[in-house]
Formats: structure tokens, C-alpha cells, sequence
């Protein structure tokens, strides 16, 4: 059977894609006529993206990260889940026996 915390990790891993691909599609939809993405706050401002730690001492934050860039590191983090995800894969078919 595949411990809790096997099928804990992949579950996050899935969810981490989803919103990953989830982010790129909306930046995406957001690009006018090939133009970089124009993303606005909740004041109607044209504003980059932020990239953060959210808590804890080492708590830190870049609010003025370029759409495209954020669509690189979005990519990359996708692509690092997916690896974290096949590794996940044979570490559940050990825990099974197969």
C-alpha cells in the first residue's frame, strides 16, 4: 500500500501543476496582440508580478517581476513538479511491490 506521505507529496505535486498551468493561463489570456501581459491590481493599476516568501524571518518579496520572467520561473516550476512527481511514482510502485 502507498504510505500517507507518498500520497500526500503526490497530491501536492498535482496541485503545484495545476496552479502552475492554472497561472500561465491567465497570463496568457491577459497578453494583447502579442504585446507583454498587462496585469492590473484591484485599483484597475498596471502593476508586474511579486514573488515571495510569505513567512518567517527570512521573509522576503520582489514586487516588480516581469510577466515574462514570472512565465520562465511558473515553466520551471512546473517542469521541477513533473520530476517530483515521476520520482513519486516509483517511490509509490516500490511501496506496492511492483
Amino acid at each position: 500500500m502507498i504510505s500517507r506521505a507518498t500520497a500526500f507529496e503526490i497530491c501536492m505535486a498535482y496541485d503545484e501543476i495545476a496552479k502552475g498551468k492554472d497561472l500561465l493561463a491567465k497570463i496568457k489570456s491577459l497578453k494583447d496582440d502579442g504585446e507583454a501581459p498587462m496585469i492590473a491590481d484591484a485599483f484597475g493599476r498596471h502593476q508586474n508580478m511579486q514573488l515571495g516568501i510569505p513567512s518567517g524571518e527570512g521573509r522576503h518579496r520582489l514586487l516588480d517581476v516581469a510577466p515574462e520572467l514570472a512565465q520562465t520561473v511558473i515553466g520551471a516550476h512546473i517542469a521541477n513538479k513533473r520530476a517530483v512527481l515521476a520520482a513519486l511514482n516509483e517511490k509509490a510502485k516500490s511501496e506496492c511491490g511492483v
